[in-house]
């Protein structure tokens, strides 16, 4: 029971309860069709619920040296950029089961503990998976249109 009134040890439970759901996703055949979903059809969604200001708090932070994987080098060829946004849609789907995993702990630290630890695990999780999940969409996105664009260029007929 101690654990479940500490809501920053729950969060680093979600985080392993999503490395292991994503594992274990990743195996099956539905995790490509989860992995290409998008919440919101276009970018301007995800701009307004402030994701951009949450990526410059995030790079403000020591959170920035997390997911070195899915950083972008001087070298942008088609592999490096496939590798990069493979590397984010392991990292969202990671999210979305703790996420889902912290949102089944938040119900039941609200039925056993109270309200006050109850908020506090919908704060974390938000901050801690949802705001991720969503700025990871977000930058597959606009990174996919870079690397359809690319991959274009480099298939154009010679006359």
């Amino acid at each position: 029971m101690f654990l479940l009134g500490n809501p920053v040890a729950v969060m680093f439970l979600s985080f392993l309860f999503g490395m292991m759901g994503n594992a274990i996703l990743r195996r099956l055949a539905i995790y490509k069709k989860i992995s290409n979903r998008y919440l919101f059809s276009g970018s301007k969604p995800y701009e307004t619920l402030g994701v951009l200001w949450y990526r410059r708090i995030l790079l403000a932070t020591p959170l920035r040296f997390f997911n070195s994987n899915i950083r972008l080098s001087a070298k942008r060829d088609l592999a490096t950029l496939d590798s990069v946004i493979m590397h984010m849609i392991n990292a969202e789907v990671a999210h979305w089961v703790g996420f889902a995993a912290m949102l089944v702990l938040n119900f039941v630290a609200w039925w056993y503990i109270g309200v006050k630890v109850a908020l506090a695990y919908l704060i974390l999780n938000i901050f801690g998976n949802l705001y991720p999940c969503l700025l990871q969409q977000y930058n597959r996105r606009r990174l996919t249109r870079v690397f359809t664009a690319i991959k274009l260029r480099s298939v154009t007929p010679v006359d």
